[in-house]
């Protein structure tokens, strides 16, 4: 039954959706594709969605990915709070629920956490943990988990990401994925709403600053996986010392912890990255002026970036980009300035249009595109066949 995923493949992209359509892009039978689709349908992974609108002769029968087939575990892990959400296997939420979290307790507190809060999902939409088609888990930067206050006996340094997979893995009997939180932002925000940009980056602005990059379709993550750490870059004139052991990053003159030290220092009630959006939000004016000159500080470290990777799309996301039009206002200001000219106007630069999801959007469709990747349903069908 070979070829039957890239049968399935074609259908979930929108490809094709008829046995002669799949016939003609794939240069196979009619009746072998039909084989292979009813296949599929036995597996629920295809249904009929209808009949196309002859011009002459017989209506064909069309056929469409069945969404509803299974549903994919996803979490974004903050450092002081995590968001979860069960999807269909289009990606779509369909429970969510964010609970506050200390990072710094471990990561066998998140393991906890995350069984607990996936049972209650599965519990709450009324499916067994045999519909589960996989787990994906966004994590902070190695840097941020390393400098996060131990809350829990050994937990400090204790962070091993394979673990963690293998044990959600093993727990419910399927594919878990475990990477970088502005990873799986980056898929998220490219496949939903910039599926045609070649080089997008997906920025994310709160208590810290970093980038997910990805290039014809694919995220990339660097030598050691540590691509995208904008918010080490240091700057001019700055010396205050930084999580990663050095001095004058951008993360301690724009990130959120830096901008709230700020304005407390001014009397004001700020604390994190969210007081600073709540603030400006609420038309503080220190507080306006403190995320615009933030924007522009990161501003000039993203114009750099669009020098040597010639994006076509920057999105932003995070509180500070919350906190009005003030941030976006100030980056576009230093961008403008000090990016090469033709490479600053040849790229969109706006808001994530997911918004608080795409952290999960993008766990969920990673862990899609990896479990119905068409070598594996071809092994599939045969083990359902044999």
């Amino acid at each position: 039954m070979a070829r039957a995923g890239e049968v399935l493949d074609l259908i979930r992209r929108g490809k094709a959706e008829t046995t002669t359509e799949l016939a003609h892009a794939m240069g196979l039978a009619r009746s072998t594709v039909s084989e292979r689709i009813e296949a599929l349908q036995r597996l629920d992974l295809l249904v009929p969605a209808g009949e196309t609108t002859p011009s002459r002769g017989r209506p064909a029968g069309r056929f469409s990915f069945n969404a509803k087939a299974g549903v994919t575990l996803a979490a974004q892990v903050g450092m002081s709070g995590t968001m979860v959400a069960i999807t269909d296997l289009a990606g779509e939420v369909e429970w969510h629920d964010q609970v506050q979290h200390d990072i710094g307790a471990g990561p066998e507190a998140l393991y906890d956490l995350l069984l607990k809060q996936f049972n209650n999902g599965l519990r709450d939409l009324g499916r067994e943990t045999s519909a589960v088609l996989g787990i994906g888990v966004g994590l902070p930067g190695d840097i941020e988990i390393a400098s996060a206050p131990a809350r829990a006996a050994g937990s400090a340094g204790s962070w091993d990401e394979q673990a963690l997979r293998d044990r959600l893995s093993e727990t419910f009997g399927a594919l878990a994925i475990v990477d970088r939180d502005v990873n799986l932002m980056a898929i998220g925000e490219h496949r939903s709403s910039w599926p045609d940009a070649k080089v997008f980056m997906c920025l994310k602005v709160g208590t810290v600053i970093a980038c997910g990059l990805v290039i014809d379709d694919q995220v990339i993550r660097g030598a050691s996986g540590m691509l995208g750490e904008v918010g080490h870059t240091k700057l001019a004139g700055a010396d205050l010392p930084c999580a990663c052991g050095s001095r004058g990053c951008l993360n301690t003159v724009a990130g959120g912890p830096a901008l709230a030290a700020h304005l407390s220092e001014m009397g004001l009630d700020a604390h994190s990255a969210r007081d600073v959006s709540n603030l400006a939000n609420n038309g503080n004016i220190p507080a306006g002026q403190a995320v615009r000159v933030a924007g522009q500080r990161i501003g000039e470290v993203v114009a750099s970036a669009i020098n040597l990777l010639n994006p076509d799309v920057i999105t932003v996301w995070g509180y500070l980009v919350d906190s009005g039009d003030q941030f976006l206002a100030g980056l576009q200001e230093s961008v403008y300035k000090t990016a090469l000219p033709s490479s600053a106007q040849a790229a969109i630069i706006t808001r994530a249009r997911l918004g608080d999801d795409v952290g999960l959007r993008g766990a969920a469709l990673t862990v899609i595109e990896r479990a119905l990747e068409p070598e594996k349903i071809d092994l599939l069908v045969d083990a359902v066949s044999a």
